[in-house]
């Protein structure tokens, strides 16, 4: 496997300065790529839990960016390449060499790796005009609090169940700084009080009842805090029936109101709605929020 990396690394710094990069700023040039994909609000959350959601397929996922210009990461996009396609499949050559494969196959077979465990992803830079692409493998254990996450956010949004909020609580707790965890909390006991007619004032330190209103906007603050797109369809409207049954994204807290929340429909129109007026949706695998 070292033997591997080394020649991966002598090729592909000998097409780096073959394409006019200077051998010096090779390992810098890797760093700053890793950096700026780093930075890109919620991009890792997406590809691990595009591994979960697939690990039982051996996955490689791949992160390509078509720009250097594109700041907020927004033309990124995440493919996932099943072991069926990276391992067998001819059209993977197309744009990764024999070696690279090799790679991803002494990755998978190797004694520290378990599917259950870690996942495989690579980021790509495409190179601008005059200036070489940079590739960069990598093998990575999964967040089990990020895991978790999503999974009580479900949770949360299937059933109206007391231990379900108490499960979003208890991940508040880990996930968040101490004291910001607890402002989270009792942020969502006045909110079941004041706003989802929860007639008895919650206790510091308890959790409040459920409710299908009180989930949804729960689970939202999770997949929010993750960075993650809550997909919704809008349900039970009375003065805009017409709209019940359409689909989008919740956007955040609509400005000077108390009880709605801002949603971009999918032709792109913000509608503002109350959390009783919301349904959690899943459409295909989780993405990150676009700018």
């Amino acid at each position: 496997m070292c033997e591997s990396l080394r020649t991966a690394r002598d090729i592909a710094l000998t097409d780096h300065e073959g394409r006019g990069g200077r051998k010096k700023y090779y390992n810098q040039t890797k760093r700053d790529t890793t950096s700026w994909f780093m930075a890109v609000p919620g991009l890792f959350n997406e590809i691990q839990l595009l591994a979960w959601a697939h690990h039982s397929e051996s996955p490689f996922i791949h992160a390509i960016s078509p720009s250097r210009s594109d700041a907020d990461g927004s033309d990124i996009r995440v493919e996932l390449m099943p072991r069926s396609f990276w391992d067998e499949d001819p059209r993977f050559l197309e744009t990764f060499s024999d070696m690279f494969r090799e790679q991803l196959r002494q990755q998978f077979v190797g004694a520290a790796f378990c599917l259950g465990n870690k996942y495989s992803y690579s980021m790509t830079k495409i190179s601008s005009e005059g200036e070489p692409g940079v590739s960069i493998l990598c093998s990575v254990s999964f967040d089990d609090k990020l895991i978790r996450g999503a999974e009580v956010a479900e949770a949360l949004t299937t059933a109206t169940k007391a231990e379900d909020l108490a499960g979003a609580f208890a991940w508040i707790e880990i996930a968040y700084p101490s004291e910001e965890a607890q402002e989270v909390l009792q942020y969502i006991r006045n909110r079941a009080s004041s706003v989802h007619a929860d007639s008895n004032t919650t206790p510091q330190g308890s959790v409040p009842e459920p409710s299908r209103a009180l989930n949804i906007e729960v689970a939202y603050m999770i997949f929010d805090s993750l960075y993650l797109e809550f997909d919704v369809h809008l349900t039970g409207l009375r003065s805009a029936a017409h709209l019940n049954g359409r689909q989008g994204i919740i956007r955040g807290r609509e400005p000077g109101s108390h009880d709605r929340w801002k949603v971009r429909l999918d032709d792109s129109k913000f509608v503002s709605v109350k959390a009783v007026n919301l349904a959690h949706i899943r459409r295909g695998d989780y993405k990150r929020i676009s700018p």
